[in-house]
């Protein structure tokens, strides 16, 4: 309440410098957010607006990684065991990152027994399957790769680099 009284008192340019140093302070003490957090005292209906734009990408980051982990088992890159307790059970491999790039990239937990080439010798096929031109594998750590998601040819890219 203290705080909307003292704004009522200021001048227009005083009001508005002194919110933007209140909220820079207040982003300085959390951290840094995805999506730039909106003043309320501006616009009260903007961090809805910014909340829907964050519930949006984590769904459709969602949705590739199972889109990936479904193309994968199509390719034959996961395992299938018997437990005594639940029966068959299938390992796949995990997507643990999506990162909107350019380009798109996925980090993928391989399954124990796999190498980044048996994921090298798919990538054709998963490509086909997602949609992109090209899918470029990079190793990271021994547990870990990177899938690219090009959506123009390597070799198409680097021609047009060379005409320029």
């Amino acid at each position: 309440m203290a705080l909307t009284r003292t704004l009522a008192l200021l001048h227009k340019e005083e009001r508005d410098t002194t919110m933007d140093s209140q909220w820079s302070h207040q982003s300085a003490q959390h951290g840094e957010h995805a999506f730039p957090r909106p003043s309320l005292l501006r616009n009260p209906l903007a961090w809805r607006r910014t909340r829907r734009l964050e519930r949006i990408h984590r769904s459709n980051d969602q949705r590739l990684a199972w889109r990936v982990q479904d193309v994968l088992v199509g390719c034959g890159l996961s395992e299938d065991d018997y437990s005594v307790g639940g029966g068959r059970v299938f390992h796949i491999p995990q997507v643990l990152l999506v990162s909107h790039g350019p380009p798109v990239s996925l980090d993928i937990r391989m399954l124990q027994g796999q190498t980044p080439e048996d994921f090298a010798a798919h990538a054709a096929a998963m490509a086909y399957d997602l949609g992109v031109a090209e899918v470029r594998v990079v190793p990271l750590d021994p547990p870990l790769i990177r899938l690219q998601l090009l959506s123009i040819p390597a070799q198409q890219a680097n021609g047009d680099r060379a005409r320029r």
